[in-house]
């Protein structure tokens, strides 16, 4: 993410191939980010801000039940990277 104008809208990791039964690590770099959790049901949200050297595990049945967001922001300038680790079924 090269700034504050990128970000990724909402989604859950729930493609077939991802092992259902493993959390997802996710290794935050650089600028510190606002990461939104939304219910799917009830569409309540929950925000963490991310920094750098930061790991999110988000363990199941997180993605059963919530989407995610990386919020775009006016105020960020710096980039930010993210490693994302998932265990994918052969």
């Amino acid at each position: 993410y090269h700034d504050g104008n990128d970000g990724m809208s909402w989604h859950s990791d729930d493609e077939p191939e991802l092992d259902p039964n493993s959390p997802i690590a996710s290794l935050s770099l650089g600028a510190t980010r606002k990461f939104n959790f939304r219910h799917r049901g009830d569409r309540t949200t929950v925000s963490v801000f991310l920094e750098g050297g930061s790991l999110l595990l988000m363990h199941p049945p997180t993605q059963a039940f919530w989407q995610h967001a990386l919020m775009k922001s006016k105020v960020v300038h710096s980039p930010r990277f993210n490693l994302t680790f998932r265990k994918i079924n052969n």
